[in-house]
C-alpha cells in the first residue's frame, strides 16, 4: 500500500465498480472489464447483463466471460514497478561492487535497472548494442508498459514448463510448444502463432481504421447538428416568449369566463343537490331501521321455543309498518327532469403559426369528420407533420406538393427508388439464423426490427446499422413506433408496449394488427375485434369499422396504416384487397391489389408492398393508382420516413434502405 501511494496507478488499471486494482478481471462483449468478484456481485447470476459503464445489454447465459489476460499482466507489472521504483538501485553495481547506487534508467530490452554510469556503458557491448535504455521517469509514465510486457511475460507450455509456446492448433484452438505438437497434434491444422497473430492484427487494424474514418464523419455530422440545434434553441427561446405572452392574454380572458360559468353552475346545482341529500339521509335511516328489525325477527325465529307463537302478531305488524314506510320513502320517479340539459358553448381562440411565410398550420374538417392534410394542415396535436419538423433537405416545397397532388396526368416514370445501403443485423450473440418479419423507423437516425429467427426486437442506428439494444420477445411478428415508445405484436395476438429503450411497459391481448402512423405521433393505434383503437397517454378511443367484404369472406386484417388526413388503409388477407376508410370507419374505396404492409411518403402517397411480385403499388389518398415500383427482394415489411424506405426482405439477415426519388 505504501508503494502504491508513492506510485499511484492509472485509472486504466482500476475497476469502475470497486475503484481498486483489478483482481481476476473479466471482459464483457463491449470490451469493458471488471473484477470477477465485482461482476458476480453486480449481476447475481442474471442471464441478461447490462454493462455498468456503457449500459449495453448482453445475453451471457450460454458462455463464461473470458479473462482479460492483458489487464492481469498490466496490474502485475504495476505492482512490481511500484515496489522496485520506490527505491530503485542499479543491478550491475549491486552484483559487481556490492555498492548500492540509485538507478536512473531501465533497459526495456533486458529489463535491468541502471545507474547513470552503467546506462552510458550498457549499449557498448556486442550483446547489448541493440538494447533500448530509457529514463525511469518515462517508465513510470506508462509509456513503455506494452514493450515491457512483451519481454517480461512469455507464455510457456502448461505440460512442459520449460518450453515456450510458438504454435497454434486451429483444430483444438490451443497454443502449444513443439513437443506437444509432435506428440498430441499430429494431423491437426497447425500454424505458427506469430504468423497467425500478424494476420489477425492486420485484419483488426483494418477494422479499427474503418471505424476511425466513420468516427471522423460522425464528429463532423455531430458538429453540424450541434450548430443547427443551437440556432434552433435561440429561435425557440424567442418564439416561446412570444407564444407565452399571446397565450397568457388569451388564458386570462378564458379564466374570467371559466370563473363565471363555474359560479353559475354552482348556484344552479347546489339547491338540487341539497334536496337530493335530504332524500339520501332519509332512505339511509329507513335502511338502518329495517336492518335492525329484521335482525331481531331472525333471532326470534331461530332462537326461541314454542312460546314465540305469541309474538308473531307483533312481529308481522312491525314488518308491515316498515313496508308501508318504504313505499312512502322511495321515489319511483325519474330525476332527469330536475337538471335538464346544460349546454356549454366555448368560442375557442384561434391560434395560428406561420413558417417561412408560406406554411400555415391549422386544422380543417372534411365531410367525413376527419382532419384534412394539405400543405397548410398539420398533424394532430404535437404529432408533428413532415413539412415543418424535418430538415429543409427533405421537406416538400409548396409548388412541388401542389404539382404532385393536382396533376392528374402524372406519369409512372416520375417515381423511382434507389438502393442506398443494406445492413446485416445478425450478431454474435444470436443463437439461430436471423430473419426479419417487420421493420419501422423510430426517427431519422434510428429504426427498429423484429428478428423472428432469434425472437428478439433490435434497435439500430442509421446509417451505421449496428445493434444499439435488443430485447427478447416470445414469437414476435410486427413492430411500430410512435413518439413515446415502440409496439410489438406477437403471433399469439399479444401487443407489448416498450419505451424507446426497449423496456416493457404494458401488454394487451386479442390484438389483430398494429396501425402505425408518423413516428413523431403522440398516439399509438391498433386494431382489436374490427375496431380501431387509439391511445393517447391514458386516454383511449375506439372507432368501429363498418366493413362489408366484397368477396363475402370474413375479414382478416393483417396490416394497417393510419394516414395523415385521418383516414386509414387496411389490408384484408381473406378477401385479397386493401380498404381505404374515412374518419368514421366507413369504406370509401376498395383497392384491388395483393394486400401487404402499408406506409406513406412525404407526399402522403400510399405504398402497399406486394410480396408475391417483389414490388410496391403506389396510390394517392383518394385511391388513384400512381405507379408500381420494383424491389430487389420480396418485402415482408416496409416503413417510410420522409424519402427513405426501409425494407425487411423474405430471406437473410439484412434490411435494405432505399432513397425514394420523385422527378
Amino acid at each position: 500500500m505504501e508503494h502504491q501511494q508513492q506510485f499511484p496507478p492509472s485509472a486504466f488499471l482500476q475497476c469502475l465498480l470497486c475503484s481498486k486494482l483489478y483482481e481476476s478481471p473479466k471482459i464483457l462483449p463491449c470490451l469493458h472489464s471488471f473484477c470477477n468478484q465485482c461482476i458476480e456481485k453486480e449481476f447475481c447470476n442474471k442471464n441478461i447483463t447490462t454493462c455498468p459503464q456503457c449500459h449495453e445489454s448482453f445475453d451471457i447465459s450460454q458462455k463464461e466471460l473470458p479473462r482479460n489476460i492483458y489487464l492481469e499482466n498490466r496490474v502485475d507489472l504495476y505492482l512490481e514497478q511500484s515496489k522496485h521504483f520506490t527505491d530503485p538501485s542499479c543491478i550491475f553495481c549491486k552484483l559487481n561492487t556490492q555498492e548500492k547506487k540509485e538507478a536512473v534508467s531501465q533497459c526495456i530490452t533486458c529489463l535491468d535497472l541502471l545507474c547513470k554510469e552503467c546506462s552510458e556503458r550498457h549499449t557498448s557491448t556486442t550483446s547489448t548494442i541493440d538494447h533500448q535504455v530509457v529514463p525511469i521517469t518515462e517508465i513510470k509514465s506508462g509509456k513503455y508498459d506494452d514493450k515491457i510486457l512483451l519481454v517480461k511475460y512469455k507464455t510457456y507450455c502448461q505440460k512442459h514448463s520449460d518450453e515456450e509456446v510458438w504454435c497454434f492448433c486451429k483444430t483444438c484452438n490451443s497454443l502449444n510448444c513443439s513437443v506437444c505438437i509432435i506428440k498430441d497434434h499430429k494431423g491437426h491444422d497447425v500454424d505458427r502463432a506469430a504468423d497467425l497473430i500478424k494476420e489477425k492484427e492486420n485484419e483488426t487494424r483494418i477494422l479499427c481504421q474503418g471505424l476511425k474514418d466513420k468516427t471522423s464523419e460522425l464528429k463532423q455530422c455531430r458538429d453540424s447538428l450541434t450548430l443547427r440545434r443551437n440556432e434552433l434553441k435561440k429561435l425557440e427561446e424567442k418564439k416561446v416568449a412570444e407564444i407565452k405572452k399571446m397565450c397568457s392574454e388569451a388564458v386570462s380572458k378564458i379564466d374570467k369566463g371559466q370563473n363565471k360559468m363555474l359560479n353559475d353552475l354552482d348556484n344552479y346545482l347546489k339547491p338540487k343537490s341539497k334536496d337530493l341529500g335530504k332524500g339520501i339521509d332519509n332512505i339511509s335511516a329507513q335502511c338502518s331501521n329495517i336492518s335492525n328489525s329484521i335482525q331481531y325477527v331472525e333471532h326470534v325465529l331461530n332462537g326461541m321455543d314454542v312460546r314465540k307463537i305469541f309474538l308473531f302478531d307483533e312481529l308481522q305488524g312491525r314488518l308491515a309498518n316498515l313496508d308501508e314506510k318504504i313505499k312512502d320513502s322511495i321515489p319511483f320517479t325519474d330525476f332527469s327532469h330536475e337538471t335538464g340539459n346544460i349546454d356549454i358553448t366555448v368560442t375557442e381562440p384561434k391560434l395560428e403559426m406561420t413558417f417561412d411565410k408560406t406554411e400555415t398550420i391549422h386544422e380543417q374538417t372534411n365531410e367525413y369528420g376527419a382532419k384534412e392534410c394539405s400543405l397548410s394542415a398539420a398533424a394532430d396535436d404535437d404529432s408533428s407533420d413532415f413539412f415543418y419538423v424535418c430538415d429543409k433537405a427533405v421537406q416538400t416545397s409548396e409548388a412541388e406538393f401542389e404539382s404532385f397532388t393536382e396533376n392528374k396526368n402524372v406519369q409512372k416514370r416520375n417515381y423511382s427508388i434507389k438502393l442506398l445501403i443494406s445492413h446485416d443485423l445478425s450478431s454474435l450473440s444470436d443463437k439461430h439464423t436471423s430473419y426479419f418479419t417487420s421493420v419501422a423507423w423510430i426517427d431519422e437516425n434510428h429504426f427498429v426490427a423484429v428478428d423472428a429467427g432469434n425472437a428478439r426486437v433490435k434497435k439500430c442506428p442509421f446509417p451505421l446499422g449496428t445493434i444499439l439494444n435488443s430485447t427478447e420477445v416470445t414469437k414476435p411478428l410486427a413492430v411500430s413506433a410512435w413518439k413515446d415508445g415502440i409496439s410489438c405484436l406477437t403471433q399469439e395476438n399479444h401487443m407489448i408496449i416498450f419505451c424507446n429503450n426497449l423496456c416493457p411497459q404494458n401488454t394487451f391481448q386479442n390484438i389483430s394488427c398494429l396501425c402505425p402512423s408518423l413516428p413523431s405521433s403522440n398516439f399509438s393505434q391498433w386494431i382489436e375485434n374490427k375496431t380501431i383503437v387509439t391511445q393517447r397517454k391514458n386516454n383511449v378511443s375506439k372507432l368501429p369499422i363498418a366493413c362489408f367484404p366484397p368477396n363475402g369472406f370474413p375479414v382478416f386484417f393483417r396490416y394497417a396504416c393510419s394516414l395523415p388526413n385521418g383516414f386509414y388503409a387496411l389490408s384484408d388477407m381473406s378477401n385479397k384487397c386493401v380498404y381505404l376508410l374515412d374518419g368514421k370507419g366507413s369504406i370509401f374505396k376498395v383497392l384491388r391489389c395483393n394486400p401487404g404492409p402499408i406506409s406513406f411518403d412525404k407526399f402522403y402517397n400510399i405504398f402497399i408492398a406486394d410480396f408475391q411480385n417483389s414490388s410496391m403499388k403506389v396510390f394517392d389518398l383518394k385511391g388513384n393508382h400512381r405507379t408500381d415500383l420494383l424491389l430487389t427482394h420480396r418485402p415482408r415489411s416496409i416503413s417510410i420516413l420522409h424519402d427513405k424506405l426501409i425494407v425487411a426482405a423474405e430471406f437473410g439477415s439484412q434490411v435494405f434502405v432505399y432513397d425514394i426519388i420523385f422527378r
